[in-house]
């Protein structure tokens, strides 16, 4: 984010002397310059969308996130700059790369918005570039309709010829329109359109494991100590439910209908039984997730009731926020049953059978 606003300030010809003591990052911005000082703007808003998405732990921004230091990577290289604005970004690739299991949230609106932005930048950017770049075409390019025509036919890799780069700074710049230009639109495939894909195959090829068809029943999304003995709970009482779990787990309750996947993704919400659920527990042990859960089942069926966990009593109100019906602090409410043991007070019957012993009063 900070090197976006850099690259926005660069770009706009503002002073940026009081920031110029945090040499790599004003290194990092200097590096993209070579995609054209007018683009350094768009680039730059587009660096700071993708570090807002990197703090909401988002999928698609560490998608993008991948490409644009790949891209700044790629023309350090080429210019052969062998200093920090090469360094930073490989550091920066690499945390992304370990990091990538904590960037898992899939938020159907927040992938629409980030590939709708990112298509509407590479576009501005290749129409833009082209008219102030236009005399250097031949023949020149002296309208917007021009440059973006032949920012449609660069894209599109068409090449009808009709419009050529004479100049090696135009060439460059064609040059950076095609890669970043691809690199979106493989980005979007591979971040928005991948999952979806990936979920159909899975159910063509293994539908005996992800074919549910309940009613009217429970969907448990989480598979932590809580979720656990909740699945238990349920199995016992022969209450009807389903959980979801991640992709490298397996069920441990035998007999137990499951769907592997995300349970933040509305195509897994959906092959659980979302629309046909009387009630969704988000039992995540991050209560970002458990509130998108809430949020999404409510959008797929309005009348569905959502039970909430929270790590702590703080985060009830939070979550009450993400339209969850019920808000429950499960670890607040066991730190107040030892409290009452250590002070003497009995527990209620119906949980008699977890304690063993007498309290005593002081």
């Amino acid at each position: 984010m900070f090197s976006g606003i850099l690259n926005i300030l660069s770009g706009l010809r503002q002073p940026v002397l009081h920031l110029t003591h945090v040499k790599p990052l004003v290194e990092l911005g200097s590096s993209l310059r070579i995609f054209g000082d007018g683009a350094q703007v768009v680039l730059g808003a587009l660096l700071v969308l993708i570090g807002f998405g990197l703090l909401w732990r988002l999928a698609v921004a560490w998608s993008f996130a991948m490409l644009m230091l790949t891209i700044t990577i790629a023309a350090n290289l080429i210019l052969q700059k062998w200093q920090t604005s090469l360094y930073l970004p490989v550091l920066l690739l690499g945390a992304l790369v370990v990091l990538q299991r904590h960037f898992t949230r899939q938020v159907p609106l927040a992938n629409f918005l980030y590939s709708l932005i990112s298509i509407f930048v590479v576009l501005a950017y290749g129409t833009f570039g082209s008219f102030v770049l236009g005399k250097s075409f031949h023949p020149e390019v002296q309208d917007l309709v021009t440059a973006f025509y032949f920012t449609i036919v660069t894209l599109a890799t068409v090449g009808y010829g009709d419009i050529v780069p004479v100049t090696a700074e135009t060439r460059l710049f064609v040059t950076s329109v095609i890669i970043i230009g691809l690199g979106i639109f493989a980005t979007i495939l591979a971040s928005v359109i991948g999952p979806a894909i990936s979920l159909e195959l899975k159910r063509i090829f293994s539908p005996a494991e992800d074919k549910v068809e309940p009613k009217d029943h429970i969907i448990l999304a989480g598979e932590g100590p809580i979720a656990r003995n909740t699945a238990r709970e349920l199995a016992a009482r022969k209450i009807p439910f389903v959980q979801i779990i991640s992709p490298g787990s397996e069920p441990f309750l035998p007999g137990q209908q499951v769907v592997k996947g995300n349970p933040s993704e509305e195509a897994v919400l959906l092959a659980a039984g979302a629309k046909t659920a009387r009630m969704v527990i988000a039992a995540r042990e991050d209560d970002g997730e458990n509130a998108f859960i809430s949020l999404i089942a409510k959008d797929l069926n309005p009348q569905v009731r959502v039970l909430a966990l929270a790590s702590n009593a703080g985060a009830i109100s939070r979550l009450k926020l993400a339209q969850a019906d019920l808000v429950f602090a499960p670890s607040a409410v066991g730190g107040r049953l030892l409290v009452n043991l250590v002070e003497g007070d009995n527990i209620s019957p119906e949980f008699q059978d977890l304690l063993v012993g007498h309290p005593q009063k002081r």
